[in-house]
């Protein structure tokens, strides 16, 4: 049977490719990052299906979603997650933005010449509010609610 950890961790790791950017997945196309923020913000909101279905613990789904629905962000996740489920996004009001930076650097290389190297990094910003916040702030603070709730249903430990 599959444990809730499992969903826990994958959330953790899209918020990780929101974080560097998504590069290894983005490979040119931006729209690689906007679906590694939708496929954040929809294993964020199914955690609470991975915890009615875990039996070894005790949380179900009334609490979790009664919990999601009390946290604004947590419930946002539902809108997206819902919303790019029945193609429905600008009815839930879903809104994102790219933003990039360039940088440029000139590295020497071993002989002593000169190679001059231009990245651009992509950034994804997510209406939150009456303004944007970047995509993945908005994924770490949703983290962070999901872990208020497991701490205090003692599934994770408490703080150090």
């Amino acid at each position: 049977m599959a444990e809730w950890r499992e969903q826990y961790a994958r959330m953790q790791r899209w918020q990780g490719r929101l974080w560097l950017g998504v590069e290894h997945l983005v490979a040119r196309d931006d729209q690689g990052l906007v679906d590694a923020f939708y496929a954040f913000a929809q294993t964020c909101y199914h955690l609470v299906d991975w915890l009615d279905n875990d039996h070894s613990q005790h949380v179900r789904r009334r609490a979790a979603e009664q919990y999601v629905e009390s946290r604004p962000m947590l419930a946002y996740c539902g809108d997206i997650c819902n919303g790019s489920k029945h193609a429905q996004l600008q009815a839930k009001r879903v809104e994102v933005t790219m933003r990039k930076t360039i940088s440029s650097f000139s590295v020497e290389d071993e002989t002593g010449e000169s190679h001059d190297h231009v990245v651009e990094q992509p950034e994804l910003f997510v209406r939150w509010g009456d303004g944007f916040i970047d995509a993945d702030s908005f994924a770490r603070q949703c983290i962070e609610e999901w872990d208020r709730f497991l701490r205090g249903e003692r599934l994770l430990p408490p703080e150090a």
